[in-house]
């Protein structure tokens, strides 16, 4: 599958994964992200029940705090 990641295209492997299983694999984890999927701000706990597929544009912002 190929998906528009932050204005980049990525190509993965397989056909379809869930939101979780893709922010693992680049590398977010547990970091508090925020994402917009296919133009529409996702809240956290949807996350869970998001599954990307070919052709998807995701932005994904890391939330670091500081002053």
């Amino acid at each position: 599958m190929t998906l528009r990641l932050n204005g980049e295209s990525r190509s993965f492997d397989c056909e379809s994964m869930m939101l979780p299983t893709l922010l693992d694999t680049l590398g977010f984890g547990e970091k508090p992200v925020l994402v917009e999927h296919n133009g529409v701000a996702l809240h956290q706990r949807e996350h869970a029940e998001t599954s990307v597929r070919e052709g998807d544009q995701l932005e994904i912002i890391l939330i670091v705090a500081g002053g």
